[in-house]
């Protein structure tokens, strides 16, 4: 396992978000209501990055065209025509810290 730490627990809470960039992408770490999300840093509609969005009750709203995702499943909630869900990262974490196993899906 090629593990890549970006982040230790300690440092997260609620409203926590923080890009980063591995393996040539951006990756974007939300912490929201307790649940730790990784996404790519980029709105499936249109690939607009999505670090400067609103994010609230589990849902992220992209700041470009209001697209609405639930965090949790990453489907599009509000997209007319239907809208691919968002690129979820899995998580890995490794004694303190949480990152991505460079050897899986990143």
């Amino acid at each position: 396992m090629a593990y890549q730490v970006l982040e230790t627990l300690h440092q997260l809470h609620d409203g926590y978000r923080r890009v980063f960039r591995v393996a040539g992408m951006e990756l974007l770490l939300i912490q929201e209501e307790g649940g730790t999300f990784l996404l790519r840093n980029r709105c499936p509609h249109m690939a607009a990055p999505l670090h400067r969005s609103t994010v609230f009750g589990g849902i992220i709203r992209c700041p470009t065209h209001g697209i609405e995702f639930d965090l949790r499943s990453g489907q599009a909630l509000n997209a007319p025509g239907g809208c691919a869900p968002l690129e979820r990262i899995p998580i890995a974490y490794e004694g303190n810290t949480l990152g991505v196993d460079l050897g899986g899906a990143v």
